[in-house]
């Protein structure tokens, strides 16, 4: 959710497409913090406590929106070190998001335009290169995708053998 929605500075707050482009920045933080790669699908908790996992508790919603508001704005130290190390190359491209989206204080509106943002990802696009396919990580499946042999998992289940 938005600073703003969290924290309700707005007794009249109406949603407007500003605050989806800053919940997509929130979404970009949260992958760039807790998943490790391309086809790494399981969420793994880095060795060190980021502080955004104190964005996912079950406090009261202004607290998490005050948290918020504190990372965004020390977002040199709570934020981008503590991307996972595919991630990094694409910090500085994440600060000029953040940066455009609250130009002067995390505690004001967003600003965050969609021409600036897509501004921002394009050239994140052309910059930040793929590593190496060696270095890649590709996920096998753990068990065949192949349905067994009818007649030999009849055949097991009679020797007392589990047929998988």
């Amino acid at each position: 959710m938005t600073i703003e929605a969290l924290l309700e500075t707005n007794p009249t707050f109406t949603h407007k497409p500003r605050h989806d482009l800053e919940s997509i920045l929130y979404i970009i933080i949260y992958i760039c913090t807790f998943i490790q790669g391309p086809g790494l699908l399981s969420f793994k908790i880095p060795t060190v406590f980021p502080p955004l996992l104190t964005w996912f508790t079950n406090d009261r919603t202004r607290e998490i929106g005050y948290r918020k508001l504190a990372h965004l704005q020390c977002y040199d130290i709570a934020i981008l070190p503590n991307f996972t190390p595919y991630w990094q190359d694409f910090a500085p491209f994440v600060k000029d998001l953040i940066i455009a989206c609250f130009p002067v204080n995390a505690r004001l509106p967003s600003e965050l335009q969609y021409e600036r943002a897509l501004r921002i990802l394009e050239n994140a696009w052309s910059a930040v290169k793929e590593p190496l396919a060696k270095s890649s990580v590709i996920i096998k499946p753990k068990c065949s995708t192949k349905r067994p042999n009818t007649y030999s998992v009849h055949r097991d289940a009679k020797k007392g053998k589990h047929p998988f």
